[in-house]
């Protein structure tokens, strides 16, 4: 008896040793996967936090157009000096924007001469030339805007160049 009392000990000290290790196993497991669940969160936060502003940023990308419209036509006008105070408010107003812009890292696409991206760009036309080889930018119609370089709001309008044979 004395003997079979032992060898109790020693199984119930075994599946207590195994219960323990278990419940270890299970502890790691489970602060792993909170770990994994708070990361995720912070992602999905940083995401958010980055991006909630896409809706009423592309609303701005018109405003900006026509400003950019705007100053252009009086620079090519011939009466230059009755339109110098609309030209210096169009400025300023344009030149918060871009502060606005940089501070929310929204970059423009308007760069001319490069290759053709269709995943910033969309093509308008299509240009037959010599002087330039084929798929370059060779006029920005209406510039693009990318948020966080990463989150395309609207892309480039462009024309496309294609060598002529």
């Amino acid at each position: 008896e004395h003997n079979e009392h032992n060898e109790l000990i020693h199984i119930l000290r075994k599946h207590l040793k195994t219960s323990k290790e278990e419940i270890i196993k299970q502890k790691i497991k489970s602060e792993k996967e909170i770990i994994a669940c708070y990361e995720r969160l912070n992602k999905d936060i940083e995401k958010f936090r980055k991006f909630s502003l896409e809706r009423i940023l592309k609303d701005f990308l018109p405003i900006i157009d026509n400003i950019e419209r705007a100053l252009d036509l009086i620079e090519k006008s011939q009466s230059k000096e009755h339109f110098l105070e609309v030209i210096n408010k169009l400025q300023f107003i344009n030149d918060i924007l871009k502060k606005c812009f940089m501070i929310f890292n929204i970059k423009k696409i308007d760069n001319v001469n490069v290759l053709f991206d269709p995943s910033i760009h969309q093509a308008m036309s299509v240009d037959y030339t010599e002087e330039i080889e084929s798929n370059k930018i060779i006029k920005v119609m209406q510039p693009g805007y990318i948020l966080h370089d990463s989150r395309l709001l609207r892309p480039a309008m462009v024309i496309v160049s294609k060598k002529k044979i």
